[in-house]
This record gives C-alpha cells, sequence and structure tokens, in this order.
C-alpha cells in the first residue's frame, strides 16, 4: 500500500493491494451520524423461548406425599407460600442425595443477597430434613448391626 494514500486516497497505484479499509472506514462515519432507531419488541414475541416457570401451585403428588407425611411434619406453610419448593421437595423425595443437595440449596444462603424464608418455613423445612433422614436410618440394613468390641 503507497504511503501517501492517506494524502491522497483517489490516486491508485498499480501495484497497491485494493481493500475496503477506507470505504469501511467511510461507512463508520456515516453511520455513526445517523440515530439508531429505538428496538420495540412485543412483551410476548419472545415468551416462546424462555424456560417454563415452574407451577405455583402444589401439584398432585405433592398434596399425595403432604398426606403420606405425619402431621407433625406437614409442611402446611410451606405449601401455602412457597408451593414450587414443595413440588421438588416432593419431587427429591424418594432420592436421598438429590433431597439433602436441595434441602441445602435451600437452607445455605450462597448468593448472599436472598431474604431467606419466614421462620414457620424454615421450622418446616429443618423438620422435613430431620425426619426425611430419620426415615433413611430406620431403614437402613446397617441399623440393627451391632459392633464388635
Amino acid at each position: 500500500m503507497s504511503a501517501y494514500r492517506k494524502f491522497a486516497p483517489l490516486v491508485r497505484n498499480t501495484n497497491d493491494i485494493p481493500s475496503d479499509v477506507y470505504a469501511i472506514e467511510s461507512m463508520k462515519a456515516s453511520l455513526a451520524r445517523q440515530p439508531t432507531p429505538p428496538i420495540r419488541l412485543g412483551e410476548d414475541q419472545y415468551k416462546h423461548l424462555r424456560k417454563t416457570t415452574p407451577a405455583s401451585i402444589p401439584l398432585r403428588r405433592t398434596l399425595e406425599w403432604i398426606e403420606s407425611l405425619p402431621p407433625r411434619v406437614r409442611p402446611m406453610a410451606l405449601m401455602r407460600q412457597f408451593a414450587r419448593v414443595a413440588n421438588l421437595i416432593a419431587a427429591t423425595w424418594g432420592d436421598l442425595e438429590a433431597f439433602e443437595t436441595y434441602m441445602e440449596s435451600l437452607l445455605t444462603d450462597k448468593r448472599r443477597n436472598r431474604k431467606g424464608f419466614p421462620p414457620e418455613v424454615v421450622e418446616e423445612l429443618s423438620a422435613l430434613e430431620v425426619y426425611r433422614l430419620a426415615i433413611e436410618r430406620r431403614d437402613s440394613p446397617w441399623t440393627g448391626v451391632k459392633k464388635r468390641a
């Protein structure tokens, strides 16, 4: 490319490699002068691309699960205030590892900006966790085995 290109852009040298650098620069300048129109999107235009929201009402299996629990452990406040959480607890109830992981995520604040559950809901969650672990220990094949001295 000629060293004099910036001073004489219209003079072409036959040895120059043609490029659109100057055309792009002039396009950028013309585009920068034009105001960009505001983007107007319909509120529901992209709704189909979003993840579905969890059910905010208790599902049938959640109600059946709650009925199977002893009355002292039933999470009624949780179900009234946070039905989606109750639905997920009911879904993980059969898998101890998934249940413990989910309960830990509920009871520990890792993001530091969470408001937290009301006290009655925290009590119900704690009671559920203790009850679930008690069931696991009772059903364990190792509960009747005594240690040798």
